[in-house]
């Protein structure tokens, strides 16, 4: 199943909590309903976090990912300056480099962190 990865950097975030792990996955659920499912979180060796989602049509659950990212404030703050949006059609997240494509021009992807 496709695999989206979201990417926030803390260094470009001055209020949101850690909570927003769990907070993005919900609004997600309550916005596309069974188009998008939670599938973990992890934290780069750095700080950044990575919220790993699961969805059956990457086409139609991007926009919403990136809709909620550029306009849904949490803890009052919106999210896209600081996020990242990677996409992988691999099962394996933990082996997964997803291929970014928000924001619009980036390149490269982004890599889960290494596992213990």
């Amino acid at each position: 199943m496709p695999s989206i990865v979201i990417r926030l950097d803390p260094a470009k975030l001055s209020r949101v909590t850690a909570d927003v792990r769990y907070e993005i996955p919900g609004r997600l659920a309550e916005r596309a309903h069974e188009l998008i499912q939670e599938d973990g979180y992890d934290y780069e060796p750095g700080g950044a976090m990575q919220i790993y989602l699961r969805t059956s049509d990457v086409t139609r659950a991007l926009p919403v990912v990136v809709a909620l990212l550029e306009t849904e404030p949490f803890d009052g703050e919106v999210l896209a300056p600081a996020a990242q949006v990677g996409v992988s059609d691999a099962d394996a997240i933990d082996t997964t480099a997803f291929r970014i494509v928000y924001p619009p021009g980036a390149a490269g992807s982004i890599v889960p962190p290494p596992r213990p």
